[in-house]
């Protein structure tokens, strides 16, 4: 049944509990509720605890790489700036979470992933698609949710790991439960020499990182109350480079250094106000500062470069289960009220906006039979961007017990960041970007351990924001504008195994990420892929798992910060990883881990370095 697990429907907050059929898991994000992944009728993927343990990564972003339609801009080694982009959408076009806690900084739109460590995180869901009728701005290309580590028997882990780039890593989590009470906490703390970001330079940028969760739940009389914190700070060097004198190429290179501190408290109460309603509220505060330990030399008296933004929010969010003899529907409706503070100094040009937005909701899933049914409606306010509605409208229909044939519609749309409008390059008049999304797809259980997924979409967006380079702009060399239009059409395809003593999953994604506007004349948009295609296996041999990972993807357009023109193209790139784990005994493993096996060179952003063969050791223990 679609509804069954409604009772631990904890909004997107609360972790879904763990099922023993992984091509079945329980997820939370497509709908703010708790249901099975066959049922779900949005794109999803779902990246386990097995596999971000397994990839003995530094942060997510070397995760969602291997997932097809997840593009993927890096701007050197760990700790550089990260970026990512959702079926062509752009990087500040999707929704960042922690337990359901939005993160993305209200200066530049876009959220730490680059800061994000995957060992503080059980599992990560990705939701493609329009979602902006229930989570509000930013969701046209999708949301990600990073879910934090969950309970289990009482006890606690250890890891230590250590690879190229004097990259080391050592982290830990534990749990107690007692009754209805459990507290949890993991950290990890990280450290590298890094690599020269910027192609032409020697000198390494390092990255530290000091990264943590807690959190607590009990129950009191018969409502569920809760906290959760998570921190991540630290120090990241860099590269500015220094043009030679006719702006051809860099003649220096200047080595810098930024201290971050990102984090996010929540707590949250939740219970049944009648035998069919069960409400939940949770009040959250988010916190994004950067600050640059070099002086602004464009203000007087000098002063160091900063980004800060702090949100507060409210959300609450109702469940009403309706049952009949044949039709359930579950009816969700809510708001989501948040009021931010961004602070901003960037290159001579600085800004300070309080901005407080309104969002309600209300989602509508239907069962009949074999028909299935979700209609949502979102209605935002924003101060100086007034009112916006968006919906979705999505129709399954199971042609057998197996197979979900799927339908959708929807709009979504992006308010233009404080940085959009008054940091570099800003412009105050800028429009929001809206879109519109049509989407077609199936899902096949083919055998009790396989599955097929298809879709094929097509996501028009509106008045989208680009940087636009002018020569007559003195200051900042162009300007923030709204481009008329763009489009991105794709084809996705994914297959899954799980036979013990076997694990393979291949994707493949197909889209044409256009930019329709006239001065364009329908070029390609920059940083995203025209086609990629991944395979990740593995195969356990008694004590021993041995891992094979493949990436492959297409050429790419992006812009060329040396010369100034508009455009160049990176190349495209094949990746290999190998890992092997062993089981030296029941709670002790060992896992070895080559990445870039091949050695190849790949731009992810031009101008700037990649990895090269990296390998990589850990070690972990339970003590449970």
């Amino acid at each position: 049944m679609l509804y069954a697990h409604v009772r631990i429907a904890e909004a997107q907050v609360a972790p879904a509990p763990p099922t023993d059929d992984p091509l079945n898991e329980i997820v939370v994000t497509a709908t703010r509720n708790s249901q099975p992944a066959s049922q779900v009728l949005e794109a999803l993927v779902v990246i386990d605890r097995a596999a971000l343990e397994d990839s003995l990564a530094t942060d997510v972003g070397d995760v969602l790489r291997f997932h097809a339609g997840l593009d993927i801009g890096r701007s050197g080694g760990p700790g550089q700036p990260l970026s990512l982009f959702i079926r062509g959408a752009n990087s500040d076009q999707s929704i960042i979470m922690i337990d359901g806690v939005r993160i993305n900084a209200g200066t530049i739109g876009g959220a730490p992933l680059q800061n994000l460590a995957p060992e503080l995180f059980e599992r990560i869901e990705i939701v493609e698609g329009p979602r902006s009728a229930i989570y509000g701005t930013d969701a046209i290309g999708g949301v990600v949710n990073l879910i934090t580590r969950t309970g289990g028997p009482s006890g606690a882990d250890a890891m230590l790991d250590y690879g190229r780039y004097a990259t080391g890593e050592f982290a830990g989590d534990g749990n107690y439960t007692e009754g209805d009470t459990s507290l949890r906490a993991a950290f990890t703390g990280q450290r590298s020499t890094g690599l020269p970001p910027l192609v032409g330079d020697t000198l390494d940028s390092g990255y530290k990182n000091l990264s943590g969760t807690a959190a607590a739940s009990t129950k009191i009389a018969d409502v569920d109350v809760g906290a959760f914190y998570w921190l991540s700070t630290g120090t990241s060097q860099y590269a500015e480079g220094n043009y030679n004198s006719d702006f051809s190429a860099f003649a220096s290179f200047t080595p810098l250094e930024e201290r971050f501190s990102n984090s996010a408290l929540a707590v949250h109460a939740s219970g049944d106000l009648t035998d069919i309603w069960h409400a939940r509220v949770t009040l959250s505060r988010i916190i994004d500062d950067l600050r640059q330990a070099r002086d602004d030399i464009y203000t007087q008296p000098p002063v160091g470069d900063f980004d800060y933004t702090s949100r507060d929010t409210f959300d609450l969010q109702n469940d009403v289960k309706i049952a009949g003899a044949l039709v359930n529907q579950l009816v969700t409706f809510g708001t989501i009220l948040t009021k931010e503070h961004t602070n901003s100094l960037s290159y001579g040009t600085g800004y300070a906006i309080e901005t407080q937005t309104e969002t309600y909701y209300v989602q509508d899933q239907l069962e009949d039979g074999p028909n299935r049914l979700l209609l949502a409606g979102g209605y935002y306010h924003h101060p100086a961007f007034g009112d916006h509605e968006t919906w979705n409208a999505e129709y399954g229909y199971a042609v057998a017990s197996n197979t979900l044939l799927i339908a959708s519609a929807g709009t979504a749309f992006r308010a233009p960041s404080a940085t959009d409008r008054f940091g570099f390059g800003g412009a105050p008049h800028l429009l929001p970007e809206s879109s519109r999304n049509f989407e077609l797809g199936i899902k096949s259980r083919i055998s009790e351990s396989q599955q097929v997924t298809f879709s094929a979409f097509q996501n028009t967006i509106n008045d989208l924001i680009e940087f636009v380079p002018d020569p007559s702009n003195q200051i900042y060399g162009g300007e923030n504008q709204n481009i008329d239009r763009a489009r991105i059409q794709g084809l996705e395809a994914i297959w899954e195994l799980h036979a013990d003593p076997w694990s393979v999953r291949a994707e493949a994604s197909l889209q044409d990420p256009r930019n329709l506007s006239a001065d364009a004349q329908d070029t390609e948009l920059l940083r995203r892929t025209k086609r990629s295609f991944t395979l990740s296996s593995a195969r356990r041999i008694g004590r021993t798992e041995l891992g094979l990972e493949f990436l492959e993807s297409g050429a790419r357009q992006d812009v060329n910060g040396v010369t100034g023109a508009p455009e160049v193209r990176d190349g495209g790139y094949l990746l290999s990883a190998l890992w092997t784990k062993v089981a030296l005994t029941p709670a002790w493993s060992v896992t070895a881990r080559l990445d870039n096996a091949l050695n190849r060179q790949y731009a992810l952003a031009n101008g700037y370095n990649t990895a090269g063969r990296a390998a990589s050791i850990s070690t972990r223990y339970s003590f449970r």
